[in-house]
């Protein structure tokens, strides 16, 4: 099963956006915060510098950042047709 990670931290309102769309469209995730050091370099590191960052599997297509609807229910879609 592919892992999707949310980047997230406190106060974010699109991080906020981001985990209950997907709670609503049941995608499981694992959710990171980045004011810790070593998820906040794991950000840095795949080259983004806003939150939320969302990463889907280890494909670099599968990455983003920032409140994306089209994305998560595209995530969504898949994950559907994965346990289908």
């Amino acid at each position: 099963m592919t892992t999707v990670r949310v980047y997230s931290k406190p106060n974010c309102v699109q991080c906020t956006m981001t985990k209950t769309l997907l709670d609503a469209l049941e995608v499981p995730y694992v959710l990171e915060d980045i004011t810790e050091p070593g998820n906040l370099a794991a950000v840095k590191e795949l080259g983004f510098l806003a939150a939320p960052v969302v990463t889907v599997g280890d494909s670099a297509d599968d990455m983003w950042s920032g409140f994306q609807p089209d994305r998560i229910k595209e995530t969504a879609a898949r994950f559907e047709k994965e346990n289908a």
